[in-house]
């Protein structure tokens, strides 16, 4: 039976504290001595790899000078409450980037907007994204490829003007050179299925661990990793409404043209 990986609140506690320590520009042996700590306890903690008590985050905080509300953000994530819901967007994709790195597949499913990690820079901008959650989301991108990455996008989502003709028809291109690699398969849910099962959401899927679910917010996000929780998400319905890989690229091929079309028109 697959291991549980650490809770999505460990693993954003974790996270955290490591961003912590290096605000405040410590190396790990410094921090292990001013506390009188091993150096295996402080890799123990950021890596997940061993709960951290309040108290002991209490601690680490007074070292790296955390006050306030990110101090109370930290040490809320150090009490096991049953709670799923990160309101601090950083530390959300601080973990769900963790979790992409060690994912064996990824499966995302979009319904008003083309998926996070198939984004080009200039459809990100237009969604509002700043310039350094768009290099962030750049860097995510980079582990494309390496592992198997399926996306279920709603054809809604490739009609919507996000940023004009031309930034669309620039996107469109882009998930069309995408499917060039064996690794990544676009499937999308055209108008003629009517009304599917699908929603927005990230399944992330790993070799040795139970998967986990992530749900996106606009300022909050919540990450769903017991079974009972994850199961609905493993048994979607969606693939049997999605057209096959081949048909979705013959649809955004057309969806391609009808931008560049509309582009040109724009430009005249």
């Amino acid at each position: 039976m697959p291991k549980p990986k650490p809770t999505p609140q460990a693993r954003a506690l974790a996270e955290g504290l490591r961003a912590a320590r290096r605000t405040a520009r410590l190396a790990a042996t410094e921090v292990a001595d001013k506390l009188a700590w091993s150096q295996s306890t402080i890799s123990r903690i950021e890596t997940a790899a061993r709960p951290a008590s309040a108290e002991e985050v209490s601690a680490l905080l007074a070292v790296y000078q955390v006050t306030g509300e990110r101090r109370d953000a930290l040490l809320s994530l150090s009490r096991d409450n049953g709670s799923w819901w990160f309101a601090e967007v950083s530390l959300q994709l601080m973990t769900l980037a963790q979790y992409e790195k060690e994912a064996s597949k990824i499966v995302s499913f979009a319904t008003t907007l083309v998926p996070d990690l198939l984004q080009t820079p200039s459809y990100a901008r237009a969604t509002g994204l700043s310039a350094a959650a768009i290099e962030a989301r750049r860097e995510r991108q980079k582990r494309l490829g390496h592992k198997k990455f399926v996306a279920y996008i709603d054809e809604g989502a490739l009609c919507r003007q996000v940023g004009g003709p031309r930034v669309m028809a620039n996107q469109l291109r882009h998930l069309v050179s995408l499917t060039e690699r064996p690794a990544i398969e676009l499937r999308v849910i055209p108008f003629a299925a009517g009304a599917h099962p699908g929603g927005a959401y990230v399944l992330l899927e790993f070799g040795d661990a139970r998967p986990v679910v992530y749900l996106e917010h606009r300022r909050s996000g919540l990450f769903l990793h017991r079974s009972c929780d994850v199961e609905p998400y493993l048994q979607s319905t969606v693939d049997a409404v999605a057209l096959d890989p081949v048909r979705s690229v013959r649809l955004i091929e057309s969806a391609v043209e009808t931008r560049s079309q509309c582009g040109d028109l724009l430009g005249q």
